[in-house]
């Protein structure tokens, strides 16, 4: 069985430790390769994919909105996205897209005791793939209020009106007071954008002391929001439980076994070196 992840910038990708670990784990005689594919290169090698070189693969920035394109079928929270991450192929050349990252956030959450009541407010930093999925999760526990915040108002409002049918998500800029006002009252913080705590419009000793901070990336920044989190009393986690848990249900999609977890945490941590 072979499978990859997609992207540009994925040579030093912890994924491939973790898919190849859980192929081991499950007795499948396999491979997992970090495909660095150029934009040039990808319709070869969406025609490769057809054609059985992989079994399926996933997808990370910038192409997880063509490749939705690309599939013959759209499932779950892809629906609802528009973006995927994980495409299977089926026989025939069938080329199904899927979307893991809200369920994974929502389960990677759920496992370190962290996840929201219902009822609660959420503001979520960013407006790109990992925001709007995070988001969607969020809608789920459901939450009375989601604010996103994006440097560009445009792009906030275009992930609150995509998921406004599944909760209340209002959207607003960066440099605005609302933005202010909503950390004060909130049960829970997610950084969906690349960047560290000294770029963000918030800081966190305004967070109530009772609330959540999450961080999507799973690598230790220089000037972390969850390291400040946490040095001042706020519950935080960082994205390798995310990546885990998005990652097993992308397994379990493309197997139709469970996802060996625990060989799969490990073999992430030793990958990332923690």
């Amino acid at each position: 069985m072979r499978l990859c992840l997609v992207g540009r910038g994925v040579t030093s990708s912890p994924s491939q430790a973790m898919h190849e670990a859980a192929l081991h784990a499950c007795g499948i005689h396999g491979s997992y390769l970090n495909r660095e594919v150029s934009p040039e290169e990808l319709p070869e090698f969406v025609v490769r994919l057809r054609s059985g070189a992989y079994r399926g693969c996933n997808v990370t920035i910038p192409y997880k909105a063509t490749l939705a394109a690309a599939c013959d079928q759209l499932e779950g929270d892809a629906l609802i996205l528009g973006v995927v991450n994980t495409i299977r192929l089926e026989p025939g050349g069938r080329l199904v897209g899927s979307n893991t990252d809200a369920k994974g956030f929502e389960l990677a959450l759920i496992a370190q005791t962290m996840w929201p009541e219902p009822g609660g407010r959420a503001v979520v930093l960013g407006a790109g793939g990992a925001a709007a999925a995070v988001t969607l999760a969020l809608t789920r526990v459901p939450m009375s209020e989601i604010l996103v915040a994006a440097r560009r108002d445009e792009a906030a409002v275009d992930v609150a009106r995509r998921l406004r049918d599944s909760g209340n998500v209002e959207a607003t800029a960066w440099e605005l007071d609302r933005l202010l006002a909503a950390v004060a009252e909130a049960d829970i913080l997610v950084n969906a954008t690349p960047v560290g705590i000294e770029e963000l419009p918030v800081d966190v000793r305004d967070l109530p002391p009772s609330c959540t901070v999450a961080d999507v990336r799973y690598r230790p920044q220089p000037v972390d929001v969850v390291a400040a989190a946490l040095d001042i009393g706020r519950r935080a986690c960082d994205g390798l439980e995310m990546l885990l848990q998005q990652g097993a249900l992308s397994f379990e999609t493309w197997t139709g076994l469970p996802a060996p977890i625990v060989p799969m945490r490990r073999a992430l941590r030793r990958a990332l070196g923690r």
